[in-house]
């Protein structure tokens, strides 16, 4: 039932009272999780009518109603309401990465911990993480029907330990030897190698050094994270 990208974000969760999962779709994950055992109860989340009244007939067909409450809300704004106590997990999959910062942007203390799944660059979740002085657990780069994936896991410890490298490229600890990763960022190189030979280096001296540095930094970043088995 499960795309790789949910599944992979299901696999990462433990046992836990209950999961709000925000751009829910058909409500497959919380339909998993519940199945699982994973999750106690779950809020199946979305903005929009459509995909809730699929989530519904699915919640219904795996005869989940008493665990999964589906709810028509923009992200987490549901969780203000006074009846909702805590969230352990809240997940977010399939969506950009600006879009999943002006979601957690939100964050309420009623939330412990997020798992993400984005289909752009997470940079700009990392440095939100090192601002709110959160701390990223996990990170994983994932290839699901021919498109990249970057999986985030957020929890709240006040442990921040991320430096200025983690939050561009992520801990490399995470990634030794991800062939997915290493292959993107190598079709990266060649990207920005093909800018620089389209560029006039006299009239662009400060893009073209900027370029460099970019690759530089990229294939620094490759040397940590490709280990001999």
């Amino acid at each position: 039932m499960l795309t790789k990208r949910l599944r992979t974000i299901a696999d990462l969760i433990d046992s836990c009272d209950v999961v709000a999962d925000i751009g829910t779709d058909h409500a497959y994950l919380p339909i998993t999780l519940i199945e699982e055992q994973k999750a106690n109860f779950a809020y199946a989340v979305d903005v929009n009518k459509e995909p809730l009244e699929w989530a519904k007939k699915n919640i219904k067909q795996y005869n989940c109603q008493n665990k999964i409450q589906t709810v028509l809300s923009n992200g987490l704004d549901f969780i203000l309401n006074e009846q909702i106590k805590e969230i352990d997990v809240v997940t977010i999959c399939g969506l950009g990465s600006t879009t999943i910062l002006e979601i957690i942007k939100k964050d309420i203390h009623k939330v412990k911990k997020y798992a993400i799944c984005s289909n752009t660059d997470v940079s700009n979740i990392r440095e939100w993480v090192f601002e709110k002085k959160y701390s990223v657990v996990f990170e994983d780069y994932i290839i699901d029907a021919q498109k990249g994936y970057w999986v985030i896991v957020i929890e709240k410890n006040g442990l921040n330990l991320l430096t200025k490298k983690d939050i561009k490229f992520g801990n490399a600890k995470f990634f030794i030897n991800n062939k997915e990763i290493i292959s993107f960022y190598k079709k990266e190189i060649i990207k920005l190698e093909k800018i620089l030979n389209n560029l006039n280096q006299e009239k662009h001296a400060e893009t073209f050094n900027e370029i460099n540095r970019k690759i530089v930094e990229i294939r620094n970043y490759l040397n940590e994270i490709k280990q001999d088995s």
